[in-house]
């Protein structure tokens, strides 16, 4: 038949090509199953295939279910069927968490494993271990999320998180590193490019901003970084300044201070030099006037929000971060029958019951201005009622 010929049918009739396909991919050979059997049981099977197959009496499938099912792919089979005793285990179902893998894909009975939390996660009591028995596993640890671990980090603007994957939760203590947009940096002399999970939150990050060249008179030649939407006055030109002399406001514009008010009169930040650092604090916002503050999560700010830089070089009052929070020691209580253990971290002013011995009992822990108090173990009915104390 010539190649024409050959076309000609196999455009006539478009099945005989799927049926010219699948013979040139390879078949399978029947596998072997010690303790089970196969339906249909053939010597080979075509590319394709399904291949069911059951377990005899005291055994079972190394997969979900009493029965199973493979299939033939191009000379392989999607898995080796396996029958397996029925008091050994398949691997457990831990989410969040890591543990000691069987090569053989199952585990014997007895065969201990060890579960690690991932990061960002840590065990719900102490069990920290389970064990095969009778074909099932015996009290499966269980990998909660922390109470110190944080989100994914928040959007920047014209920038991107440095990580080789994407991942939703990190543990306390992180550090994540980002890069500022071609054409941006990092604004004021901190030159910092990361962030850190410290209680719960983000650390806040310093602002990618883009770099243009403005002029300035007299002393200030040469070039600064201006941030986006901020505006530099000119010297003796700000709006509606009088001849007596002018004090600049944050936005720019300008308000009579009058001579001899006693009143100091503000410069360009930069003229300050190093921006006053602020432990557990971060600059939040910097413009030509003035640098606006905030403290982390779990902190209060004590003191004014906006520093401002003088005109003899020194900045004004710069606040604290005073301590919002409790830190719980659980392990501490246990005298109060409480059944959860290891470290809680609570807001100012926040409220969390926590599990006791008894079922439908809890134990209230209030945080007030950095003193923790904790209830007596009460029925959830009596938290709910306000009787328990």
């Amino acid at each position: 038949m010539s190649m024409r010929c050959l076309v000609i049918v196999l455009l006539s009739f478009p099945q005989a090509f799927h049926v010219l396909a699948q013979s040139t991919a390879e078949s399978c050979p029947a596998p072997r199953l010690d303790g089970g059997f196969f339906v249909p049981e053939q010597g080979t099977y075509s590319h394709g295939s399904a291949l069911a197959y059951a377990c005899n009496p005291g055994w079972k499938p190394a997969v979900e279910g009493w029965w199973a099912t493979t299939v033939c792919l191009n000379g392989s089979w999607s898995h080796m069927p396996q029958c397996i005793g029925e008091s050994s285990c398949l691997p457990p179902d831990v989410p969040n968490a890591k543990y000691t893998e069987s090569p053989p894909g199952w585990y014997q009975e007895g065969r201990l494993i060890r579960v690690k939390c991932d990061q960002g996660y840590q065990h719900a009591t102490w069990e920290a271990t389970a064990t095969c028995a009778n074909g099932t596993w015996s009290s499966l640890p269980v990998c909660q999320r922390s109470k110190t671990s944080c989100d994914e980090p928040p959007r920047m603007f014209h920038a991107v998180i440095v990580l080789h994957k994407y991942q939703q939760v990190f543990e306390a203590d992180s550090e994540v590193h980002f890069d500022c947009e071609e054409g941006y940096r990092v604004q004021g002399d901190d030159t910092r490019k990361s962030i850190f999970c410290v209680a719960g939150g983000w650390t806040l990050a310093p602002n990618c901003t883009r770099t243009q060249t403005v002029g300035h008179d007299g002393d200030m030649s040469g070039s600064v970084t201006k941030p986006a939407g901020d505006t530099i006055p000119e010297r003796g030109k700000g709006r509606g300044s009088p001849a007596g002399g002018s004090r600049i406001t944050d936005t720019g514009s300008a308000t009579t201070s009058g001579r001899g008010s006693g009143t100091p009169q503000t410069v360009p930040v930069d003229n300050c030099g190093v921006v006053p650092r602020l432990p557990n604090g971060e600059v939040v916002r910097k413009r030509a006037m003035s640098l606006k503050y905030a403290c982390n999560s779990f902190y209060k700010r004590v003191g004014p929000e906006m520093v401002v830089c003088y005109q003899d070089g020194t900045w004004s009052k710069v606040p604290t971060c005073k301590e919002a929070f409790c830190e719980v020691d659980l392990d501490q209580y246990a005298n109060y029958n409480i059944r959860e253990s290891g470290t809680i971290i609570l807001k100012e002013r926040e409220s969390r019951d926590v599990a006791c011995l008894w079922r439908s009992y809890t134990s209230r822990i209030v945080c007030t201005q950095g003193r923790v108090s904790v209830s007596k173990c009460c029925h959830y009915w009596d938290h709910y009622t306000q009787s328990c104390n």
